[in-house]
């Protein structure tokens, strides 16, 4: 048990060093407020989660080429870590893409990776991101 939380205690800081943490954190409290939202999003802001991000509905995330350790799955885990009570789920099959959707922070993202390691681009990683539809 103290092995448990004093790793806890010791993994916890390196979750909020992660630098896509602060962009996220940024986005989430933005898409509370529709007007902060609104100004965030004409603003030059793009979080960086790949290596471009750019305004689409939302927000776009591209890389090809993806080194190993950058898969849809460590992707989603780390964008979860980001934002406290966000639960990852497998997204909807399609063949030759893997597919995992993250909802938390008032947000959703939807990753999906194509390609593999023999293709000419390599493995790609796609992220899309906007606020939770309202119910």
């Amino acid at each position: 048990m103290h092995l448990l939380l004093g790793f806890a205690l010791v993994a916890a800081p390196l979750v909020q060093d992660d630098p896509i943490c602060a962009d996220l954190q940024r986005l989430s409290a933005a898409v509370a407020d529709p007007v902060a939202y609104k100004a965030l999003y004409r603003s030059d802001f793009a979080p960086r989660l790949l290596r471009a991000c750019y305004r689409s509905q939302g927000y776009a995330c591209h890389q090809s080429m993806l080194p190993p350790e950058i898969t849809h799955e460590t992707m989603a885990q780390r964008i979860a870590a980001c934002l406290p009570g966000a639960v990852v789920t497998p997204g909807a099959p399609w063949p030759g893409l893997k597919r995992s959707v993250v909802t938390g922070g008032g947000l959703v993202f939807k990753l999906e990776e194509s390609g593999s390691e023999r293709a000419h681009v390599g493995r790609i990683l796609h992220i899309e991101i906007g606020p939770k539809p309202k119910l």
